[in-house]
């Protein structure tokens, strides 16, 4: 059980603890997940040279292993997101944005419970990322039909 303080007081004691075992059950899953792509990737891996990942005559050829290798780093994120998540419980910052500061609805940490953004600086994070992607990768949405509209214009 985790000791309430004053910072995490607006849960009740049951509430973080259900929380908690929320996290706990969904990082068993996750490292699960994460075991089994480990052994899918040195499988690939054992039967291919590295070099062979990266070459674009066949990109096809290793598409199971290129797929294999992107899920793995997907699961590693979330386990790191799971955990830092567990930190938060353990030292009573859970539930509080780490932007604003502000209060996580409970609501939304039951459906996201490793979150730690509020709704708003959430949207606004994905919004930076994805306009930061656009600029740096050089591709541009507009092949999509898609148009980004830059705050203040």
């Amino acid at each position: 059980m985790v000791a309430t303080t004053t910072r995490d007081a607006r849960f009740a004691p049951r509430t973080i603890a259900s929380l908690t075992d929320l996290l706990l059950a969904r990082r068993a899953l996750v490292a699960r997940c994460a075991e089994a792509l480990r052994i899918e990737v040195e499988d690939a891996l054992s039967q291919r040279d590295l070099s062979d990942l990266l070459d674009q005559e066949d990109p096809s050829a290793d598409s199971d292993a290129t797929t294999a290798l992107m899920l793995a780093e997907w699961v590693e994120r979330r386990l790191w997101e799971i955990d830092q998540a567990l930190a938060r419980v353990t030292d009573s910052t859970y539930g509080y944005c780490i932007d604003c500061g502000g209060s996580i609805p409970l609501e939304r940490l039951r459906a996201l419970p490793s979150t730690n953004r509020c709704v708003g600086c959430s949207h606004q994070v994905v919004a930076r990322d994805h306009l930061r992607s656009n600029e740096i990768g050089g591709q541009s949405l507009a092949g999509f039909g898609i148009r980004v509209r830059r705050a203040g214009r």
